[in-house]
């Protein structure tokens, strides 16, 4: 018996999109790392909602930077954030990753905030925005991944086409 196998048109489609979904299960969902991607969606998603307190929830209560600001101080500089900026747009990209231990982590974002929304960075040579790279030190408390550090600085068009 001869079998042969159309490698066109919906069936190669839908053999692809299956081989998706199977693949997509292999991936471990509560891993650190899709735990952490997922913590800071939803920070872009508050910070673009100006939701103080849903921002307040992904922010350590030990937290502590350089500049020797506590989580209050980073609480308080967001809030005057919001006041200045009544329209605010997220364009981030994840560089990298890096789970050290079990309940600590580091990660590495670049971050365009515009007062229109961004696609993505091709945009940016098009549009006002500001540009911040943060480098995020990270601990897990309960379950749940909070930012217990960290450091920003200006970035360029450049570290979001990388």
């Amino acid at each position: 018996m001869d079998i042969r196998i159309a490698l066109t048109g919906p069936g190669i489609r839908s053999a692809f999109v299956a081989i998706l979904l199977l693949l997509s299960g292999c991936s471990e969902p509560d891993s650190p790392e899709q735990r952490i991607r997922q913590m800071i969606a939803d920070g872009e998603s508050a910070v673009e909602a100006r939701s103080l307190p849903d921002l307040r929830t992904l922010i350590s209560e030990n937290y502590l930077d350089g500049s020797k600001r506590t989580r209050r101080d980073l609480t308080r500089l967001l809030a005057g954030y919001f006041l200045r900026h009544k329209s605010i747009h997220l364009l981030v990209q994840i560089h990298e990753i890096l789970v050290e231990e079990p309940d600590r982590a580091r990660a590495v974002i670049y971050v365009a905030m515009a007062g229109r929304p961004l696609d993505d960075a091709s945009q940016l040579s098009f549009v006002r925005a500001n540009l911040y790279r943060f480098d995020l030190e990270l601990s897990e408390v309960e379950g749940d991944w909070r930012v217990a550090g960290g450091t920003w600085r200006k970035a360029v068009s450049g570290d979001f086409l990388e």
